[in-house]
């Protein structure tokens, strides 16, 4: 039996790095030119949970960018560990031309995390142009950026330097975050001095408090130089997965690592009965040591939330029944549904090779149910190699190869479903397997009601043990959107299964 996944710490990483490393504030001319003319470059260990996993690189040297000289950015993350036994190595890297007001012009970031994907982009006049390729299949999308966007790989430093953020003192403004292609909101603080020790001397820096208006808010902390030369230290508290960058030298930087299984650090040990395996009906009683459960957990036609508390209820789930000849015929064509026809990144349903192994699989059935069972079936059968991946590979990816976990299940499902006319969408959360709730991914199709699949554990229709804390909704071209809600209960939450 295979221990199903989803993979947030990756993304928590992503983030992480993406807030280490913000830019805060414009750059005044004579900071800009100083700058061009003394390249900076420094190393970090990199920790989660209070072990190291890797390292970040930073280089910020001058450099031409269609005639005009800029600031050429570049940071290199690398990290390894374990996950349920096997080892992961994720290599980030991100490249970026700013000018001398901090507006990134030109990036491109690259990450072997979720297959083989790399982001390019340009920003023209508050556009930015994004394509996006992942394993050899490219898109493109434009996205509008507010006039005071800055880098998101410098700029605390230029803000610091030229005074512009005083003790006390609360900024504004936004940033393109390359994880999720889209500006967000950031605010800063400095909340003061402090002393504090590197490499057997003291150093007086600034504390600066940087929040990401994203998944109910990211706050970082930042030990900085008053020169805003240094970064000597950043923190990032992710629901009890401490994320820790320190400054170090190169040697120390590609030393050696910690171990760490991060799957068995991040997953949930129910208490009360045991969940019998396949499960029809499931109650538990659920809490949060902070947040809103009711929007954490998801209420829908099969699961629902009693509330106890704003943090605690009961949850119920009771997997519905179908009758295959109550379910409508191939393809379904209502409007609503289109949305969940389409293509995306890393789900390509229009894609030819696609289209042909679905009618393959199919041979002719027209039946919504019985087709999505087949789909099903065929998808547990034919990835073979159930090895957990590092994040996200494509459907098209996982067709050809024949491997992957949930994730490479449920997108390749989804595609085949859809290139037939079978609406498909994602689910996120949790699912018990062997001896405790792992995060994990699956599909759901309408067949004349929405009825969750699961691929990976060859369950036609989800078993009872599966909690959705996100999904439903058309994916975007990253799928980060999906690790919103484990955010919120990384750590957190507490389930004590009655029946």
């Amino acid at each position: 039996m295979i221990l199903a996944r989803f993979c947030p710490p990756l993304y928590l990483i992503s983030v992480f790095v993406a807030a280490t490393f913000c830019a805060a504030d414009k750059i005044e001319q004579d900071a800009f030119e100083n700058m061009l003319q003394h390249p900076q470059e420094s190393w970090h260990n990199l920790s989660l949970m209070n072990t190291k996993i890797g390292y970040i690189h930073t280089y910020v040297e001058k450099a031409d960018y269609q005639g005009e000289m800029m600031l050429r950015n570049r940071t290199d993350v690398v990290m390894s560990f374990k996950a349920l036994g096997k080892d992961t190595h994720i290599e980030i890297t991100r490249v970026e031309y700013t000018d001398s007001d901090s507006m990134p012009r030109h990036f491109r970031s690259t990450s072997n995390a979720t297959g083989l994907k790399q982001v390019e982009g340009e920003i023209v006049e508050n556009v930015a142009y994004i394509k996006t390729t992942l394993n050899g299949e490219t898109t493109a999308s434009e996205i509008l950026v507010p006039s005071d966007t800055i880098s998101e790989l410098m700029g605390v430093h230029s803000l610091v330097a030229q005074g512009h953020l005083k003790i006390g003192d609360k900024k504004t403004l936004h940033m393109l975050s390359y994880d999720f292609l889209h500006p967000i909101k950031v605010e800063l603080r400095l909340l003061g001095e402090e002393t504090l020790t590197y490499q057997s001397g003291e150093k007086q820096v600034y504390l600066i408090e940087q929040t990401l208006d994203m998944m109910d808010g990211i706050t970082t902390r930042m030990w900085i130089s008053p020169d805003g030369e240094v970064t000597y230290r950043t923190e990032t508290p992710l629901m009890g997965l401490s994320l820790i960058s320190t400054k170090t030298d190169k040697e120390s930087a590609l030393g050696g690592i910690g171990e760490l299984d991060i799957f068995l650090r991040t997953r949930i040990i129910s208490t009360g009965k045991p969940p019998a395996p396949n499960a029809a009906h499931l109650v538990a009683a659920v809490k949060l040591t902070q947040g809103n459960i009711a929007k954490t957990i998801m209420s829908n036609s099969q699961q629902k939330l009693e509330l106890n508390s704003e943090q605690s209820g009961i949850l119920s789930i009771q997997i519905p029944t179908v009758d295959a000849k109550n379910c409508p015929n191939l393809p379904i064509q209502d409007a609503a549904f289109q949305p969940f026809l389409s293509s995306s990144a890393y789900i390509q349903s229009s894609h030819p090779a696609i289209l042909a192994k679905a009618t393959e699989i199919l041979a002719g059935e027209i039946n919504s149910f019985r087709a999505a069972e087949k789909l099903c079936r065929w998808v547990y059968t034919a990835i073979h190699d159930k090895k957990i991946s590092g994040g996200f590979d494509s459907s098209l990816t996982a067709l050809e190869s024949g491997t992957g976990d949930c994730t490479e299940h449920t997108v390749l499902f989804i595609a085949l479903a859809r290139s037939v006319g079978i609406p498909a969408r994602i689910c996120s959360g949790l699912v018990f397997s062997r001896n405790a709730f792992y995060y994990h991914f699956w599909p759901e199709v309408y067949v004349g009601k929405w009825l969750q699949m699961d691929a990976t554990h060859n369950q036609v229709i989800a078993d009872a043990t599966h909690i959705q804390l996100g999904g439903s909704a058309f994916e975007s071209d990253t799928l980060i959107e999906f690790t919103t809600d484990v955010f919120r209960t990384l750590n957190q939450l507490e389930i004590v299964v009655i029946e």
